[in-house]
């Protein structure tokens, strides 16, 4: 004989229901009177979960059964509910069941379930929805990249509220219809597009779709009712040796989480900082080097610091000439291969000769004697022209806007002629 039948009225089920009554019961109910479907069903779907809460757990329902509503809160069983949505979420995502047996004790609830939306619609299973990663630029030096190692990186991001356990508010709280999108879930903008307007359909961004939102007394005051709260996390970048441009470091579960989701990723995007000797191209660097017209025929040393702190002599031995434009390579003296540090590229060197703006005549009858000139292939008949030579620079528009430009000033003047007979 059970001392109280309240919790059986609810469910409308007898006080020797079954489990199965029991469930097929809720179900029932809960579908009915689910906020999304019936807005004005708030407080009936409400005390359906509580008496579901209790009357599915044996421990808490043989003790309601003993000493009614009292026993439970006395008992230390019942002292507060859980949310409601946790129940329906739950119930429908497979997790209430022989597990909620050790929970008797846990005072509304706090570890089971609170992560879950109030109002989501679609598939209510955990886990199955994830949130896009986030990206973020992570900017490198050349030597960064040849030595790699690990990089502090800063991430800010959105995580279910710790003091309400992503609630949004009390583990009772009460809901009330969305005020900016009217109970709808949907918000409306509009957007210009050429002439007209196209109208857009988006989730609204106040109650995250539901069409509900926690009363104001129940809400948190951490995350005023929005769940989440801004986190802040110092993450260590592993940078791999040969990484470049665009490489992605993919950081598992460290981006942004909704209650009820799985957190989501951030993804790292390699970005080369411009280098001030070195060019990369692939494993190979590329660099210039300036000579003088003497270090080009006589040779030279030069040194060269490398990208890992190392000096590199650079020998031009006497004896061959060096011309303008020459490439020389220096083997395995690029960048590592990426994932086989072992292999490296080479470094590329392009010579460029500086050439003096004057010599004097005494270096150039020196210089003569040294290197005789040609003899001449064409005898000079006195019939020819002479002409001067002046330096030349290209204009910006390129040879066919210079050539435009000599006939701009001898262009006629055509308005008084026929139209048949006009220049074009």
């Amino acid at each position: 004989m059970v001392k109280e039948t309240e919790y059986y009225d609810r469910l409308g089920v007898p006080p020797e229901a079954t489990p199965e009554e029991l469930k097929k019961a809720y179900r029932k109910l809960a579908l009915a009177y689910h906020p999304d479907k019936n807005p004005d069903g708030g407080e009936k779907f409400k005390q359906i979960s509580q008496a579901y809460e209790v009357l599915s757990n044996p421990k808490k329902r043989l003790r309601y059964d003993e000493g009614g509503e009292e026993a439970l809160q006395t008992g230390g069983a019942g002292g507060g509910f859980r949310n409601p949505m946790d129940i329906f979420n739950m119930f429908f995502g497979g997790g209430m069941g022989a597990d909620d047996e050790d929970d008797e004790d846990d005072e509304g609830g706090g570890g089971g379930g609170g992560g879950f939306p109030f109002f989501s619609k679609g598939s209510f299973r955990r886990g199955q929805k994830k949130p896009p990663p986030m990206e973020h630029p992570l900017v490198m030096s050349l030597e960064q990249l040849m030595i790699g190692g690990r990089r502090k990186l800063k991430l800010e991001r959105k995580r279910p509220c710790g003091a309400c356990q992503g609630r949004g508010g009390k583990p009772n709280a009460f809901t009330q219809t969305c005020t900016s999108c009217h109970g709808k879930g949907v918000k409306l903008t509009y957007q210009q597009l050429g002439p007209g307007l196209v109208e857009m359909h988006g989730s609204c961004p106040i109650c995250g779709g539901s069409g509900r939102v926690i009363a104001d007394a129940d809400r948190c005051h951490v995350c005023v009712g929005n769940r989440t709260v801004t986190d802040t996390k110092i993450s260590q970048v592993h940078v791999e040796r040969g990484m470049s441009q665009g490489m992605r470091i993919p950081l598992r579960g460290e981006g942004e989480q909704e209650p009820g989701e799985e957190p989501g990723d951030v993804v790292i995007i390699i970005q080369e900082k411009p280098h001030h000797t070195f060019l990369r191209r692939g494993v190979d660097l590329h660099m210039d080097m300036k000579v003088s017209l003497v270090e080009s025929l006589c040779g030279f040393q030069r040194t060269v610091s490398t990208l890992d702190g190392r000096s590199l002599t650079i020998t031009k031995a006497p004896g061959t000439v060096l011309e303008p434009g020459a490439q020389m390579m220096v083997r395995a003296e690029g960048l590592p291969l990426f994932r086989n540090p072992y292999v490296r590229g080479d470094l590329i060197i392009k010579f460029s000769v500086e050439f003096p703006e004057k010599v004097d005549s005494h270096f150039v009858s020196e210089f003569e004697s040294l290197f005789p000139r040609p003899t001449m292939s064409q005898e000079l008949t006195g019939e020819e022209e002479h002409v001067d030579m002046m330096p030349f620079e290209q204009p910006e528009g390129g040879l066919g806007d210079r050539d435009h430009s000599i006939y701009d000033e001898d262009k006629m003047d055509t308005e008084d002629q026929p139209t048949g007979c006009r220049q074009s």
